[in-house]
């Protein structure tokens, strides 16, 4: 770098900066542009310009040497390191600090801060915790002690934290629709589908209260629980949820959601897919009006019998992108053979369904080939298991829906219907038959008019929200939850939910142009920025403790925060933080 000094009836300064260009040689470029002298004058305050100029390329000089030099630490072996000396920090989460700043919460926090007065820094807990959650999940007191550790240390205590969650509480509607309006944009958010699905959350206590209460755990534990219901759009990202009592029924819990979406969200257009516990009459016809529709997972037992055997016949199938056209008996085929293709049928019917006459919709039954191939395999192991439950006489007084003895009738009496002294266990054949001719089928139930292949398709990305809930209860342990009172459990849930809405968001920067086979999990992410803590090199910087991967270096990439060189120094950790929280 060096000054140029641009002659005239009012001298112009620059500050110049020389490069190699390709092929040999070298040049220059204007680095920054100072202005004229009497400019300088002005806007500065000086009365030597010329000599202002220089002092500025002085310390511009200072700062590109502080920052490309090398660095050289002296450390004594015998000095004992002092009591209390901070001697590492944790910077993992600064890699998800710029896509937190366009989610809309720093405005959604100054809004919910002008209504009150609080002596927090509200903004700063809400994001703390955020990444709390994500990249170590634990109680809020272990949270703030954990934070201690972090390069921007907050200074809010454990009550503030406890306060906060009282005020968040209040404000999970207006924090959902903030999420959305910034996002949408911003990530371009699919809402033309939307899937929806319930799980639940335990509490290890005994005694339920308004909110916690027994119900059917997904875990099958007997435990207090509550209820989540989410929404989640077409790029796999949450869109809204909802916290229920835990001995709501699922079936309740749809449309009153919906209503957020259409009130606060804008949102009345849209196809919902939900599976067949959330298959209600009243939800389908909720979803047939005002520009909506639904895919919904239909069971086949639960049809008509009419209906039920033509789900069952075996003749009369299509192969699904078969330009041909051919129809197919799905009892003669090479189960192996086939088992990357599918099989379906459809039809539109009317039946009478609680006092509604000649409701019609259209059901599209599938066949997989894949699908009943695993299923007999399974089916094989349970009856292998079973038959040794027989032979050892080993009774369960609780059966689950995998449960083997599912295929073991128990006889209690005589033929001619006498008490029996002792019970007779074997195989249930019927029990088997039944459950086998159900192999590899599914059916749906919409009113669509779309191809098949099109409402398949949409369909079968069902499974994604399956993995949200799983992600919450793995990777951010949100059960078993430790909060006692309503408004810090309504508060710790829209935490998890901000946290998934950023993990996943992230995830798709992350994979954006990457191969199906070399892809990350939400999990390995996590992994990689939870372990990226730096030694602290007092009065020069910080230097990497952890090993260096392609996926760790993808994130710093894709945030452009470049941590993962040899060292940081203080200088540029410092701008990273100041324009992090700026932003």
């Amino acid at each position: 770098m060096y000054l140029d000094i641009r002659k005239g009836k009012d001298r112009r300064f620059y500050i110049m900066q020389g490069f190699r260009i390709k092929g040999g040689g070298t040049s220059t470029k204007v680095y920054m542009k100072l202005g004229t002298e009497s400019e300088i004058k002005e806007k500065y305050d000086c009365e030597d310009a010329e000599a202002w100029a220089r002092q500025k390329l002085k310390e511009i000089n200072a700062s590109l040497k502080e920052e490309k030099a090398s660095v050289m630490v002296s450390y004594n072996p015998v000095k004992k390191i002092e009591p209390g000396q901070w001697r590492s920090v944790h910077c993992g989460h600064l890699v998800l600090l710029p896509l937190y700043n366009k989610l809309g919460l720093s405005e959604f926090s100054a809004e919910v801060a002008s209504r009150h007065r609080f002596k927090y820094d509200f903004a700063d807990i809400l994001c703390k915790l955020v990444m709390c959650r994500i990249l170590f999940p634990d109680s809020k007191r272990a949270s703030r002690e954990c934070m201690k550790d972090f390069v921007d240390a907050p200074d809010f205590s454990l009550d503030d934290i406890y306060n906060f969650l009282e005020v968040l509480s209040k404000e999970i509607t207006p924090l959902q629709k903030s999420l959305y309006e910034a996002t949408k944009n911003e990530l371009s958010r699919r809402t033309g589908v939307i899937y929806y699905d319930c799980t639940n959350y335990y509490f290890e206590i005994e005694k339920e209260d308004n909110l916690r209460r027994y119900g059917k755990s997904k875990e099958h534990r007997p435990n207090p629980i509550v209820q989540m219901g989410m929404f989640m759009d077409a790029d796999g990202l949450p869109l809204a949820f909802c916290i229920n009592p835990g001995n709501t029924s699922e079936q309740q819990t749809l449309q009153p959601l919906e209503e957020i979406l259409a009130n606060e969200f804008n949102l009345s257009e849209f196809v919902v897919c939900t599976d067949a516990g959330l298959a209600s009459i009243n939800n389908r016809l909720y979803n047939t009006s005002e520009g909506r529709n639904y895919i919904v997972t239909q069971s086949i037992p639960g049809l008509p019998g009419l209906m039920r055997e033509w789900a069952l016949e075996k003749t009369g199938w299509r192969k699904l992108g078969d330009k041909e056209d051919r129809v197919y008996d799905i009892s003669k085929l090479d189960l192996a053979a086939e088992k990357n293709n599918l099989y379906y049928r459809e039809r539109w019917f009317k039946e009478n369904r609680s006092n509604i006459k000649d409701y019609e919709e259209r059901l599209i039954a599938t066949f997989s080939p894949k699908y009943a191939l695993y299923q007999r395999q399974l089916r094989a192991e349970h009856i292998s298991k079973a038959l040794r439950m027989i032979e050892n006489k080993s009774e369960k007084s609780r059966q689950t829906q995998q449960d083997p003895r599912r295929f073991i009738a128990t006889t209690h009496c005589t033929p001619e219907g006498e008490i029996a002294e002792k019970s007779v266990m074997g195989l249930d054949m019927a029990a088997i038959e039944k459950e086998q001719a159900l192999d590899g089928l599914n059916c749906l139930a919409t009113k669509l008019d779309d191809t098949v292949g099109e409402i398949l398709h949409v369909n079968g990305f069902r499974y994604e929200i399956e993995h949200l809930f799983r992600v919450t209860k793995t990777e951010f342990d949100a059960r078993p939850v430790y909060l006692r009172r309503e408004d810090r459990i309504r508060a710790h849930f829209a935490i998890c939910f901000v946290a998934l809405l950023l993990l996943k968001a992230f995830q798709m920067q992350i994979n954006d142009g990457l191969g199906e086979d070399r892809r990350y999990s939400t999990e390995q992410i996590i992994n990689a920025l939870a372990g990226m803590d730096y030694n602290i090199v007092r009065g020069t910087g910080y230097v990497p403790a952890y090993s260096s991967t392609i996926l760790r270096s993808r994130c710093c990439e894709v945030s452009d925060i470049n941590i993962d060189t040899q060292i940081v120094v203080n200088r540029k950790m410092r701008l990273y933080i100041k324009m992090l929280k700026k932003s």
